[in-house]
C-alpha cells in the first residue's frame, strides 16, 4: 500500500479546523436564545438536554451542507454519514467548549447563568 495516500494536506487540515470552531461557535450562539430561556432554564436546566439537541442541530447543518471532516482529511470521494456524524459530535462538543472560553478564560456570563451559578454555589 502507498503511503503516500494517507499523506495530510495541514493547509486542509488548517481549514476545516477553522470551519469547526467558527460552526461551533455559531452552533452555541444560535442556540443560546433556547438554554437562557426562562422556561428552559426552570423546567429543563437540571437535566441533560442541552447536549443532544445541540449533536441534532449540528448533525442536521453538517448533513444539508455535506461537511465531513474525516472525508476531508483522509481524502473520501464522497462525505458519508458517519463521518457526518463524527464531524456532528465534534461540533457540537465545541460549542461547550466554546462556552467554556467565554465563560471561564474571558470572564463573559449572561446575567442568568451569574445568578444561577451563585444561587447553587449559595446552596451548597
Amino acid at each position: 500500500m502507498d503511503p503516500n495516500l494517507f499523506r495530510l494536506d495541514w493547509e486542509q487540515v488548517a481549514e476545516v479546523l477553522a470551519a469547526v470552531v467558527v460552526l461551533s461557535f455559531v452552533l452555541e450562539r444560535a442556540l443560546a436564545p433556547l438554554f437562557e430561556a426562562n422556561w428552559f432554564v426552570t423546567k429543563l436546566g437540571s437535566k441533560s438536554v442541552k447536549e443532544p439537541i445541540a449533536l441534532g442541530l449540528s448533525l442536521l447543518v453538517c448533513w444539508q451542507w455535506k461537511f465531513d471532516i474525516l472525508g476531508v482529511v483522509l481524502h473520501g470521494e464522497r462525505p458519508r454519514f458517519f463521518g457526518v456524524l463524527i464531524t456532528a459530535a465534534v461540533i457540537a462538543g465545541g460549542s461547550k467548549a466554546s462556552l467554556k472560553l467565554f465563560r471561564d478564560v474571558l470572564g463573559v456570563e449572561n446575567e442568568k447563568a451569574k445568578l444561577k451559578r451563585h444561587e447553587l454555589a449559595a446552596s451548597k
